[in-house]
């Protein structure tokens, strides 16, 4: 019967995902595996055909919204599945805007979504402006975060925004001053709850 394989597509998408995009490499993945990374060919062309399989592997695993009560909750609870997507997978926002590769299951879920949106009343433009925009303040969240740090995290990149802000404070007018205060030391959901808000009342006002 021969020997079990070491190794297959499944068992391999999960190491990807354990070692993380920033470090992500076909020799990383062989290694831990225990196995020589020219097996993994076998599987994948390149660092990049892998990357994008762990990307479908990731998104996959989300547990995405169906619209309920209206565009608006749908929206806002998409949001917050593409913010658990990044949350789990912190070099996943660099890896997109990098434009390496593109994600099957992120394209259906894009075109999805925007079906759901026409299915609201929502032009056509419209419906792809604010797929491509919402998705775009989730990504901008997450780029701030060190890609060759392993350790990074929400945290980390909150206490360094208060690092860089507070020496120039002061060049803020005084009424400016605390808000910025409370956007750099408050936990990061908090600011991008209140910018998601004002990008959905945007879009109200729009179909309105």
């Amino acid at each position: 019967m021969g020997r079990p394989p070491v190794a297959d597509r499944e068992t391999i998408l999960r190491a990807a995902l354990e070692i993380g995009f920033s470090k992500l490499t076909m020799s990383a993945v062989g290694e831990r595996l225990g196995i020589s990374h020219s097996t993994l060919y076998r599987y994948f062309a390149n660092r990049d055909d892998l990357a994008a399989a762990t990307v479908d592997h990731a998104v996959e695993a989300i547990d995405w919204p169906v619209p309920v009560n209206g565009w608006r909750e749908f929206l806002m609870e998409m949001a917050r599945a593409h913010w658990r997507l990044h949350a789990a997978h912190l070099g996943l926002a660099r890896e997109i805007t990098t434009l390496r590769i593109t994600s099957p299951a992120l394209v259906r879920r894009d075109n999805e979504t925007g079906l759901h949106l026409l299915g609201f009343g929502f032009a056509p433009a419209d419906a792809m402006l604010v797929v491509d925009m919402l998705a775009e303040l989730v990504v901008q969240e997450f780029l701030a975060l060190p890609a060759e740090d392993g350790s990074a995290s929400l945290e980390a990149a909150q206490r360094r925004r208060r690092e860089l802000v507070d020496p120039w404070l002061d060049l803020y007018d005084a009424r400016l001053r605390p808000v910025l205060v409370e956007a750099v030391s408050g936990p990061a959901t908090s600011w991008f709850d209140r910018k998601l808000a004002l990008f959905l009342d945007g879009v109200a006002a729009r179909l309105g």
